[in-house]
């Protein structure tokens, strides 16, 4: 990995849905792993790096939260379910959000030393 692609905290494989917003467009997408400073999201045609969109994470039954971020790379390949970007969070994570994130990261964690064990 280059240094300008450095991260500053562990990301976890952590899947579930999520949608962005770029020039207007609504597009579904799946998270492949998060930190508290970024993630990885599916996308079969990701905006360019240095481009700006707006997550909008689904927290809870009826809540959503929504983050600007930046895309910092991208990634294509012709197998297009590995397509997809790396971006940054911008904003400041709400509380709720931070809670949600943290706790699927605890899970992760929990369930690599369980593994461990086997």
């Amino acid at each position: 990995m280059a240094d300008e692609h450095h991260r500053s905290d562990e990301r976890v494989p952590v899947e579930f849905q999520i949608y962005y917003i770029h020039k207007g467009d609504y597009i579904l997408s799946f998270s492949k792993n998060i930190s508290l400073g970024g993630m990885f999201l599916t996308a079969a045609d990701p905006p360019e790096p240095g481009s700006k969109v707006k997550l909008i994470f689904p927290v809870e039954e009826y809540y959503e939260a929504e983050v600007m971020a930046i895309v910092i790379w991208v990634n294509l390949t012709p197998q297009q379910e590995k397509n997809g970007m790396g971006v940054q969070f911008l904003s400041p994570l709400s509380a709720k959000l931070k809670e949600t994130i943290m706790r699927d990261i605890k899970r992760v964690e929990i369930l690599k030393e369980f593994e461990g064990f086997a």
